[in-house]
């Protein structure tokens, strides 16, 4: 039986060298194991990129916008970005530059509610 994921735990493997750490830092991201069991080459890709290129701007990494751009983690405001795991699975995650660790926050299979507008227009009638 595997070992469950807690709060503030690092995600294995450890980092080599010039490697940033991975760390579980939400509830939230504590689902990032299935996540690996489910798209295990994207989630291999995603730990990689996270560990060596974690604020390069690409089609499937991109820095979060307005009210989710930024949160509060051990009391430090940290800048949050959101990694594609597939069409629909996300992680999301922050960068502590001062400790040298990537922080998940958000791990979900499902694209994440939060980024989804509730404040939508209905269409106009012509």
């Amino acid at each position: 039986m595997t070992p469950r994921a807690k709060r503030g735990q690092q995600v294995p493997p450890p980092p080599s060298d010039d490697e940033w750490e991975l760390r579980f830092g939400t509830k939230e991201s504590l689902s990032f194991p299935e996540l690996e069991k489910q798209f295990p080459g994207n989630c291999a890709e995603a730990k990689e990129r996270l560990r060596t290129a974690l604020t390069v701007r690409t089609d499937v990494q991109k820095p979060l916008k307005g009210r989710l751009d930024r949160r509060a983690l051990r009391g430090v405001e940290l800048e949050q970005w959101q990694y594609d795991i597939s069409s629909g699975a996300r992680l999301w995650y922050c960068v502590d530059p001062v400790a040298h660790v990537v922080w998940l926050t958000n791990a979900s299979a499902a694209h994440p509610t939060a980024t989804t507008s509730t404040n939508r227009r209905a269409p106009r009638n012509r």
